[in-house]
């Protein structure tokens, strides 16, 4: 039994976080991309205010979303006594982190 990382469930819930993280970045960039073009080249379609509105109605959402689902994956990080922050990420990978001796930053 290998008992080394997180349980499964906990696994689960980050790759969950993970996978919104990057629905979250493409939506986003969908919607900067559209303000772009309403910017730049001033689209008379019809049916363009109702998709350029509604990126940016659905990167609010989406980021509500992975909001409560990095919320939960904080808090259960927290219950379990492991660190929330992603590898590499945290307090000891700071450089010039106030803990080491001054010789070695």
């Amino acid at each position: 039994m290998h008992t080394d990382g997180p349980p499964d469930g906990a696994s689960r819930r980050t790759r969950r976080t993970r996978v919104a993280e990057w629905i979250v970045c493409g939506v986003f960039g969908m919607a900067v991309a559209l303000t772009a073009v309403e910017v730049l080249a001033r689209p008379s379609a019809p049916w363009w205010p109702f998709v350029w509105q509604n990126a940016w109605t659905l990167s609010v959402v989406v980021l509500g979303c992975w909001a409560v689902l990095r919320i939960t994956e904080r808090g259960d990080a927290r219950a379990e006594g492991r660190s929330a922050a992603p590898p590499g990420h945290g307090p000891a990978s700071r450089d010039g982190d106030e803990a080491s001796p001054p010789g070695e930053r």
